[in-house]
């Protein structure tokens, strides 16, 4: 099949959808730029209200534009990097064939100190919820992950089983918060007595050490995550983390 007549197979909303990507993709539409509104866009493409709303929704959830309320759609941010090594976990593991896991080891709600409140651009009131998990493949402990999270974007999360669920599925999910983008740091460094004892690992063995920054499309700051993961298991490649 021709990729015409592939095109021409295609509805409306995702040939519209296809446009403007292709407008962001050459620079065309820059990010922060505004979209054309519903109104606009139907009129321009001779659909109704709902198929033009509904191409704007399908690049919402791609995370290539957000919606602000009451001023319209805006083009994202340009990913720093990909979702994928920097994001879930779970769907990492799953993508390598490997069952993913997680134990909880603490869960609470705190006030943050002046770094996490800083990372997150909070006020000194605002409490954050503090999760942090061992992660495990095929029942394997290979990473120690402690996240913080605003507690105003995602009130009751405190209430939320997260053994061996998907934190960022639940904030899809339920409050809506989709994980976009992020911006991590990496550093090689010997494990401590606590991070090997938790990872079955040997004191002074070598570990990689991520320091994360998660955003939705609209820039919100949904998490500060600090990860350490065995160096036996892990390499740092091109922006994404491998399992060995």
């Amino acid at each position: 099949m021709s990729m015409n007549s592939s095109y021409s197979r295609m509805p409306m909303y995702s040939r519209i959808q296809l446009k403007i990507l292709g407008q962001i993709q050459n620079g065309a539409l820059k990010p922060g730029e505004q979209l054309p509104t519903e109104t606009e866009l139907a009129r321009q493409y001779q659909v109704s209200r709902i198929t033009a709303k509904r191409a704007l929704d399908e690049l919402v959830r791609q995370g290539r534009a957000f919606r602000q309320q009451g001023r319209g759609t805006f083009v994202a941010q340009t990913q720093l990097h990909d979702i994928s090594g920097f994001g879930s976990f779970s769907d990492d593991m799953r993508a390598r064939g490997l069952l993913p896991g997680a134990r909880v080891l603490e869960f609470k709600e705190i006030k943050p100190d002046p770094q996490i409140q800083a990372r997150l651009q909070l006020t000194r009131d605002d409490p954050v919820y503090m999760l942090k998990r061992l992660r495990l493949a095929n029942n394997e402990p290979v990473a120690v992950e402690t996240a913080y999270l605003p507690s105003r974007l995602c009130t009751g999360l405190i209430d939320e089983d997260l053994n061996d669920h998907s934190l960022y599925a639940i904030l899809t999910e339920k409050y809506q918060i989709t994980p976009t983008w992020a911006d991590a740091e990496f550093e090689a460094r010997d494990a401590t007595k606590e991070e090997a004892s938790l990872l079955k690992y040997k004191v002074g063995k070598p570990v990689l050490s991520a320091h994360r920054l998660t955003f939705s499309a609209n820039y919100d700051v949904i998490e500060t995550v600090n990860s350490v993961y065995r160096g036996d298991r892990f390499t740092f490649y091109s922006g994404r983390l491998l399992i060995g």
